[in-house]
């Protein structure tokens, strides 16, 4: 089934008419004077256009994080998810789906520093598949991509065997994790005793503040919740798939592939395709995030054919 509204993951970047810096990809919403763009109806894309926050350094001193008992992180359902505000870096999970772990920050600078490399190793067009990005190897991929450390990505989505990896790789080739990276470390393997080592999906999402709004945040846990779906739940994404190889037509995957590599994704990967194809038909109705006739070249019943094949196996929304 489908939400009613939302969009996430990644959202649109403001229609030609109205310039703006470039949008970032992926569950990234390039921000920018979103006040302008929400007020005008312009497009805001999963990565929300516009002024993006000032630079910051690329590692501010984190805040110090929850401490005690490797316990369980609480089940949330959707509203209380939304609600939660995190002082610290908090581990928090999806009581519809136990496997999802949320991640609330208090800043987007402090996610960046603990999911951006994560982002370069496993889904970024320019970076490496087969090695971790040295820090100032991650800081040029983020500049050439014209962002922050803050707004490279404003909300992330990862399977924690895909996170695993990347500690695995980082620990051989000698990279020492910053603080953050060495808490989402913990979380994981948190996760791996809670979940007895079933697939677990991490997604995040953005805090409230100058660039983002609640609306937003709404939008962006909407759209991460699918993807987490997508990787908890192996019915669904064999399903997902099998639409996407057999349900568009290529033209209509070539459109896809476009609009996401755009946005910075790989598009050589098949999976990352059609994951976010599923997010962007299926949780992304707001039009300012996703228009699949400005976007796509897409008429409505184009979208709504594809939707509806999609949904004849999509587990219950938030």
């Amino acid at each position: 089934m489908v939400a009613d509204e939302d969009a996430t993951v990644r959202l649109v970047r403001p229609a030609p008419a109205a310039p703006s810096p470039p949008v970032k990809r992926r569950l990234a919403l390039g921000l920018g004077a979103v006040g302008a763009v929400l007020a005008a109806g312009g497009g805001v894309a999963w990565w929300w256009v516009a002024a993006r926050p000032s630079p910051s350094p690329p590692h501010v001193a984190p805040p110090p994080v929850a401490t005690g008992p490797a316990l369980a992180p609480p089940l949330l359902d959707f509203a209380g998810l939304l609600a939660h505000r995190a002082a610290v870096p908090t581990a928090l999970r999806w009581a519809a789906n136990p496997l999802v772990w949320v991640l609330d920050f208090p800043s987007l600078e402090l996610q960046g520093q603990a999911m951006n490399r994560a982002a370069a190793l496993i889904e970024k067009a320019q970076t490496p598949r087969d090695r971790v990005l040295s820090d100032a190897e991650l800081a040029a991929a983020v500049a050439a991509d014209q962002r922050s450390t803050a707004d490279w990505y404003f909300g992330h989505n990862y399977r924690a065997s895909d996170l695993t990896r990347m500690f695995d790789l980082a620990a051989r080739q000698g990279l020492r994790l910053n603080p953050l990276e060495a808490w989402l470390r913990d979380q994981v393997e948190l996760a791996g005793r809670v979940d007895r080592g079933r697939e677990t999906a991490f997604i995040t999402i953005p805090a409230i503040g100058a660039h983002v709004d609640a609306q937003m945040r709404s939008s962006v846990l909407r759209h991460e919740l699918s993807h987490g779906q997508f990787f908890t739940l192996p019915f669904f994404a064999a399903h997902v798939m099998r639409i996407w190889e057999s349900g568009f037509t290529e033209a209509e995957r070539s459109a896809f592939r476009r609009f996401l590599g755009a946005e910075g994704y790989d598009t050589g990967q098949a999976e990352v395709m059609a994951n976010e194809a599923m997010a962007y038909l299926l949780y992304t109705p707001d039009r300012r995030f996703f228009d699949p006739a400005r976007d796509l070249g897409w008429s409505d019943a184009q979208a709504e054919r594809l939707r509806a094949l999609l949904r004849e196996a999509a587990p219950e929304a938030p």
